[in-house]
């Protein structure tokens, strides 16, 4: 979603260039980014009266990461989560290890005044899985209780090697998803009035307004696709929202373009598998939590 980034904070063009691209299968012109910045504020002014930037103390901050000392993995991509034990995962982002360091930012991804977790793999045989045995390296980092005011909380990685938690539960066990983090595929049916327009479609968490998964595609046969690696939290009730752009401009506007919403099953998969889900052309224009669709869409991540 181009015209959306250009809105974004200063960065977000450079960021998206670490995370992972994949094309829609069965879409014609279609792709998906994952864990992109897009859920970062359009601005005080943008988001002002349907965001948390009009309140003193919100609920959440955002958070930068800059990790240093991974010189030993050059190259290769990072999947860093953080999340808490109130509201659980509150940011999952992909980089790739350049000159032994990198550095993003979350959004709101920092709980105030709550012990927080951040945990990382470097998935070496590529396989999604965490398996120190296939080479896979993992780290962990708690970040203590603080609460940065107006500013965000700046935290720094090393390459530690740490698979442990702070209460000693391993965070690398190949026969569950690392972080609680699992692929999801998501499909719309029912688009045919729009056959042949540019449909947009992100995924996020209720708690904070993190984006798992975001992109667009063409609806082709009255429906689309999209694969979103690592864009599903398990045991969690997930938002997707949808907006065809019926004009054409990049941008969701209230009254003409057409948005959707529905939210996932909150349940746990037997196997490490994709989740399946469906999206439908239901004409819905506010979330459960009564955010307006084409608000987030457009850049705000409204969260308490």
């Amino acid at each position: 979603m181009g015209s959306r980034c250009n809105e974004l904070a200063d960065g977000c063009v450079i960021l998206l260039m670490a995370f992972f691209v994949w094309v829609c299968a069965g879409c014609q012109g279609g792709g998906s980014t994952n864990h992109p910045d897009s859920g970062a504020e359009v601005g005080a002014t943008g988001c002002e009266g349907v965001d948390a930037g009009g309140i003193a103390s919100p609920a959440f901050a955002d958070m930068n990461v800059a990790a240093s000392g991974f010189a030993a993995h050059e190259g290769r991509t990072v999947l860093v989560v953080t999340r808490s034990n109130g509201s659980g995962v509150l940011g999952a982002r992909s980089a790739t290890v350049t000159g032994g360091a990198f550095a993003f930012r979350f959004p709101k991804g920092y709980q105030r005044s709550a012990d927080q977790e951040l945990l990382w793999l470097i998935d070496a045989d590529g396989d999604g899985l965490c398996n120190t045995d296939a080479g896979d390296h993992t780290g962990y980092l708690l970040v203590n209780a603080v609460d940065p005011g107006s500013d965000a909380l700046d935290v720094s990685i090393t390459d530690n090697h740490v698979r442990t938690t702070s209460r000693n539960v391993d965070i690398c066990n190949p026969a569950a998803p690392f972080g609680e983090m699992m692929d999801i595929n998501i499909t719309g049916t029912g688009f045919q009035a729009h056959d042949g327009q540019r449909v947009h479609l992100l995924t996020r968490t209720a708690s904070n307004g993190a984006i798992f998964g975001s992109g667009e595609a063409v609806v082709t046969g009255g429906g689309f696709a999209f694969h979103f690696p690592k864009g599903y939290v398990r045991f969690t009730y997930q938002e997707m929202l949808v907006f065809v752009d019926v004009d054409g401009d990049g941008v969701c506007v209230p009254g003409t373009d057409h948005t959707s919403y529905s939210a996932t099953s909150a349940f746990n998969p037997v196997q490490i598998a994709p989740v399946d889900e469906q999206v439908t052309d239901n004409h819905t224009s506010q979330t459960a939590r009564h955010a307006d669709v084409c608000v987030v869409m457009n850049g705000c991540q409204v969260a308490p």
